[in-house]
């Protein structure tokens, strides 16, 4: 993990976002199977704020 985190120095705001919302989903699902709802809900909050971030930063597309 500590190498994934170190590629990451050099990558753009939006995929250092995705990347944590990626891991946030995983650890999420950790949490819910272990019935640690104050965690889960936590992540799941977290998984909000990334995703809010990624949307802010990525350029929107009209077509």
């Amino acid at each position: 993990m500590k190498e994934e985190l170190n590629m990451l120095d050099d990558t753009s705001p939006t995929k250092t976002a995705d990347y944590i919302y990626a891991h946030l989903q995983d650890l999420t699902r950790l949490a819910r199977q272990n019935d640690m709802a104050m965690l889960v809900y936590l992540l799941e909050m977290a998984q909000i704020e990334a995703m809010e971030i990624a949307s802010q930063i990525r350029p929107i597309h009209k077509g």
